[in-house]
């Protein structure tokens, strides 16, 4: 931690002459050998100059005239008792000093210091807190939004009627397998990947559907694992039987358009 750092808290506290005569020689040091923490101490003594000023005028009530004219009346009315010398006056009760410590406590400058560092550390707190909160409910939505595909997914699998159609690994993935689980006559469809290498962040898997005449229509991207297992749930734009073949190629994240990487996977449908 640097100086600058170390006694940036203080600088506040020491411009309402509050800190102990160390921290003081300290800070004042550092005010003459720093340029921007004297103009940090110099904006807050811009600030404290003006805290005089701060508290709002209030108009005394009309009857509150009276009530203080009556009260001086009444004293000098009142019977002046001659104390006797020696003699030792009622001691003030608890309350009264505990009420007389905690009005000058209250307008101390050591209070409106830690008042202030206060107020500014539950607002940080409190945004941070938010800022988790928001984290979290992002995290729990996207938790949910994969479960669900999962679960279509398992159910497109159970109730797929025929033989899934098996997709093999290339040259430069030789170990990879997968499957499309579908029917012929719908466009919603599943795919299961196994033994794919795990890409970089900025890469994905993209499945290209391929129809009679060679074009080929996206299916959507996925990514694996650290097994390399993966997944894709799906809806082509066509009933599954109007295409012949799929492909997985390697694809910027977001993925492409048309294929650009590496083949991985390929099949016939």
């Amino acid at each position: 931690m640097t100086i600058c750092a170390e006694l940036e808290d203080l600088i506040p506290i020491y411009v309402l002459d509050a800190l102990d005569e160390a921290d003081c020689a300290r800070v004042q040091s550092h005010l003459h050998a720093c340029p921007k923490c004297e103009r940090l101490g110099a904006e807050y003594r811009q600030v404290a100059d003006l805290l005089p000023y701060a508290a709002q005028q209030v108009e005394p009530r009309a009857e509150l005239k009276y009530r203080v004219l009556a009260a001086t009346t009444s004293v000098r009315r009142a019977p002046l008792r001659r104390r006797v010398r020696g003699e030792i006056g009622p001691a003030p009760s608890f309350v009264s000093r505990f009420s007389e410590l905690f009005s000058a406590l209250l307008h101390s400058p050591v209070f409106s210091a830690a008042a202030l560092v206060l107020v500014v550390g539950l607002g940080i707190w409190n945004l941070a807190l938010q800022n988790q909160l928001a984290q979290q409910g992002a995290e729990a939505q996207q938790i949910a939004g994969e479960l669900r595909a999962q679960r279509e997914v398992l159910t497109l699998i159970a109730y797929s009627d025929g033989q899934p159609r098996r997709l093999q690994g290339t040259e430069v993935a030789a170990r990879a397998v997968g499957r499309i689980y579908g029917t012929s006559d719908q466009a919603t469809f599943a795919m299961v990947t196994y033994d794919l290498p795990k890409l970089p962040t900025d890469k994905v898997y993209q499945l290209w559907l391929i129809d009679a005449s060679g074009s080929r229509t996206s299916g959507g991207t996925f990514t694996v694992d650290e097994h390399g297992r993966g997944w894709l749930f799906a809806q082509a734009p066509k009933v599954l039987g109007q295409y012949k073949a799929v492909g997985v190629t390697v694809e910027p994240l977001g993925g492409s358009p048309g294929p650009t990487g590496a083949k991985m996977l390929g099949g016939d449908l």
